[in-house]
């Protein structure tokens, strides 16, 4: 991409906090476990595009599949303990990597605890770089793996019942066939619903 080439003179590590990260997304409070895969898998594919590596700080219980201090694909993922110390955690953990560690956090309280010698960086710059992957992981997989969107794409057209003056079907005097009345059940409720192929 380029952006991380401005801070890559040694082993650059970014310290993401993840939290900060989720809400700038739109996400706040108590983010789904299946949501912070999300993130981590498209915090990896830019690790992996940058050439760059990625600490990514969560808060609470470790997931299942990222657990505290492994790597989850390319990301190192470490964990705070609660809301209540995040910031605190998020400084010594940037602090700690040393002078080639850049803070990424939208938490004031946290860029403020990290110190002056900590290169720090704005989510909202972040997400400039972080958004323009061309990640399709910003909420849907729709778009490539054959969702709602292309289902519809193919759908054929509603048929639409002719008036009975129309001028184009005057020459058609041939009536068509009709299906004998059925009685209303829930099926026919349903089939109302439901574009069915004849």
């Amino acid at each position: 991409m380029g952006l991380f080439n401005l801070f890559k003179p040694a082993k650059t590590v970014l310290v993401v906090d993840a939290v900060s990260l989720n809400e700038a997304m739109g996400q706040k409070g108590k983010i789904p476990p299946r949501n912070q895969l999300q993130v981590l898998r498209r915090l990896s594919r830019f690790s992996q595009r940058e050439k760059i590596k990625v600490v990514a700080v969560l808060t609470g219980t470790p997931l299942n599949k990222a657990p505290a201090g492994k790597k989850f694909e390319e990301v190192t993922v470490i964990y705070s303990k609660s809301a209540d110390v995040h910031a605190k955690f998020i400084a010594k953990t940037v602090r700690s990597k040393g002078s080639s560690a850049v803070l990424v956090s939208g938490n004031a309280a946290a860029e403020k605890l990290a110190g002056s010698g900590v290169t720090k960086l704005r989510v909202s710059t972040f997400r400039k770089a972080f958004d323009t992957g061309g990640d399709s992981d910003s909420g849907n997989d729709r778009s490539e793996g054959g969702g709602n969107n292309r289902q519809r794409g193919n759908r054929p057209q509603r048929r639409r019942p002719q008036k009975q003056n129309n001028n184009k079907n005057k020459g058609n005097s041939e009536p068509k066939e009709e299906r004998p009345p059925k009685v209303a059940s829930e099926a026919d409720a349903i089939n109302e619903l439901i574009d069915l192929i004849d």
